[in-house]
């Protein structure tokens, strides 16, 4: 499928498409030029939102030459607007006719711009906001606006989790701490067991040991650890099948084991 143009996509995005069908036709068939519309139409929202923070700085001359080229609208020399009170010698021009605001070239007595013209030099207004939003740095409240993806948390160990005892060889699993005092745990190929399944922190040296928490069906936990571990002693990770006899102690069934490093 052919995408419309830039000036067709403005075209869309800013004025009554009444006199488009065949456009209008094309959008809501085609999903990638109807996503161009609503990112010119969230970047005129934005545009006409910051109006009353600050002046946009006025575009440069090749901008208006440019929409000039590409709309077929007139291009005069531009001059900053007389904010003062008229002299009192001021004068009409020759013929009495008012000298037509700076910027805008005189129109011929008695023609009239044809409605299309009308049209495009709305559509120039509109780019021209577009683009002078963009030269004062607006487009970065676009990205701000749109939700950004959370950071990834700080990993400051890790453990790769392996079986052992009569553990099958292909479980495994891993161990994450992240900001210090959370361990994330995914585990996958545990076998089956007539309870469940525990999370321990083994000082390898002493084998004194602390419960971190339960591990239920599913192959990922996140456990809160407590703020005065030391995960330079206690620092291997243990995964344990445990029974419901209100034993608190490690069962001596471990599953997977690793060391954080």
């Amino acid at each position: 499928m052919r995408h419309l143009d830039r000036d067709q996509l403005v075209l869309l995005a800013f004025d009554d498409l009444s006199e488009e069908p065949d456009l209008v036709e094309h959008l809501a068939a085609c999903g990638a030029c109807r996503q161009e519309v609503i990112e010119l139409q969230r970047l005129s929202g934005v545009v006409a939102e910051t109006r009353h923070l600050r002046e946009l700085p006025a575009p440069p001359p090749a901008v208006w030459a440019a929409i000039a080229a590409q709309t077929g609208v007139e291009s005069g020399p531009t001059a900053p607007p007389d904010r003062g009170p008229s002299s009192p010698g001021s004068a009409p021009a020759a013929g009495g006719r008012a000298r037509p605001p700076a910027g805008r070239p005189p129109k011929a007595a008695g023609t009239s711009r044809p409605p299309t013209s009308r049209r495009w030099a709305r559509l120039a207004v509109s780019t021209a906001l577009v683009l002078a939003a963009l030269a004062a740095g607006v487009t970065s409240g676009v990205w701000w606006a749109r939700p950004q993806p959370s950071p990834r948390p700080l990993v400051v160990a890790a453990a790769q989790l392996t079986a052992y005892g009569d553990t099958p060889a292909s479980a495994l699993g891993r161990a994450e701490v992240v900001d210090g005092h959370r361990l994330h745990l995914h585990v996958d190929g545990l076998p089956p067991v007539d309870g469940y399944y525990e999370v321990w922190l083994i000082d390898p040296d002493s084998m004194r040991m602390f419960s971190v928490g339960t591990l239920g069906g599913g192959s990922d936990g996140e456990f809160s650890l407590p703020a005065n571990a030391d995960l330079g002693t206690y620092r291997l990770v243990d995964v344990s099948a445990e029974h419901f006899d209100n034993n608190t102690a490690h069962s001596g069934d471990s599953l997977l084991r690793g060391l954080l490093g």
